[in-house]
Parts: C-alpha cells; structure tokens; sequence
C-alpha cells in the first residue's frame, strides 16, 4: 500500500481501479526519493501539521524485464539513460548542440566477448559534426561508471565494451508506427521497448544506423 512507502527503496507498481483492475502489475519500478514537505509547491498542504498526510514523491526508474544481465550485472534503463546523457553532454562540451530523443537495446549474446549493443537517436541540426566522435568508447566509460557491477564484468573480461549505434532521425516514431500497424498497439499505451527481444525488430534499427565512421 502506498502508506508503507518508505524513502530509499524501490518497488514495483500495482494499481486497483473502480472499472475492474485488480492488483494489476504495471511492470513499471519506481524509487522513493522523499516525502513532500512544505517547501514543496506541487501539492496544497493542510494548514495544521497533524493533518498532512504522508505522500511519497517517487520516479519510474525502469520497466520489470527490461534489465540488461548477462553475467548479474543488472543494467537498468536508468544506467543507460545515464551513460547517455553523460555521453551528449560531453558532446555538448566540444559545441554540438544535441539531445537525447530515445534509445533501445539488446545484449549480443552471439558475439565474443558478449556486450551490449545500444541504438539511440539524438535531435540535431548538423549530422557531419556527430560523426567526428567516437561514440562506443566515452558511452562505456560511462556506462562503467554508473554500475559496478557491469564495470567488474568488463574488467573481467566477461563483457566486451558496448556499442552505441546513433540511428537515424524519425527511426524510433516510425518503429513506432510499424508497431501500431503490424502489432494493433493502441497508440495511448505504446512505450518505447528498452530491450529489444525480436530479430525482426533489431534489424530494423540496424537498417536504420546513421554512418558515424568518418
């Protein structure tokens, strides 16, 4: 129940609703960052202290299978986002004015070693300046610092480095769009799948891959 929510942990999201939904798993996983206190202006607070309720202010941190975990490392959404972000933003530091659009990924279990492999797209008005940096070595480093246990894995030789695949503009809303067409996915409830699974699926990215060699 939302009343045994406690700051620091993590929990799964399980709703019940008036039009029938019974304990439904949601799949999704958010982390409790705190209370909301007075000094918050996103909720109206009672006047009398002994009247304010407890209400947990959580974030989605991932979705329930969707971790990467080839050898227990356990790579979240939430370590690649960051190794993402930490990515652009050096990027940024060198001038190119880019954000993050999306991203997807799928662990190549057929290659030696096994890594990852992480397709994303960025919006970017100049596509001949992205292609000067070596994406696949600063992603790594980051990705190694956001989770030690995948960094121990490297270190180990369990796991190859992680290849970042830039793809081109419009690839994941046109994903998308196949999937609403081939699979019948109401477009309300659409989310984009952080672990690819399907073969049909990670070649469409692959097909769609923005050649950042040069």
């Amino acid at each position: 129940m939302i009343s045994e929510i406690e700051p620091g942990y993590r929990y799964e999201l399980v709703i019940t609703t008036e039009d029938g939904l019974i304990r439904y798993r949601t799949g999704d996983i958010i982390h409790c960052t705190r209370f909301l206190s007075r000094a918050d202006d996103l909720l109206p607070l009672p006047s009398e202290l002994k009247e304010i309720p407890r209400i947990p202010l959580i974030t989605i941190v991932y979705r329930a299978g969707t971790i990467l975990n080839v050898c227990g490392e356990k790579a979240t959404e939430e370590h690649i986002i960051y190794a993402l972000q930490q990515t652009i933003y050096e990027w940024k530091q060198q001038g190119i004015t880019i954000e993050l659009c999306d991203f997807t990924s799928f662990p190549k279990l057929d290659a030696f070693p096994v890594h990852y492999v992480i397709f994303f797209e960025v919006t970017n008005k100049d596509d001949t300046t992205i292609k000067r940096n070596d994406s696949d070595s600063t992603f790594d480093q980051h990705l190694c610092k956001a989770n030690d246990f995948y960094n121990a894995a490297r270190n180990a030789g369990k796991l190859g480095p992680a290849i970042s695949i830039l793809v081109r503009s419009g690839t994941f809303s046109n994903f998308k769009q196949n999937m609403i067409k081939t699979v019948g996915v109401n477009p309300l409830q659409f989310k984009t799948k952080r672990l690819l699974k399907d073969n049909d699926h990670i070649q469409f990215f692959y097909d769609n891959r923005l050649d950042i060699s040069s």
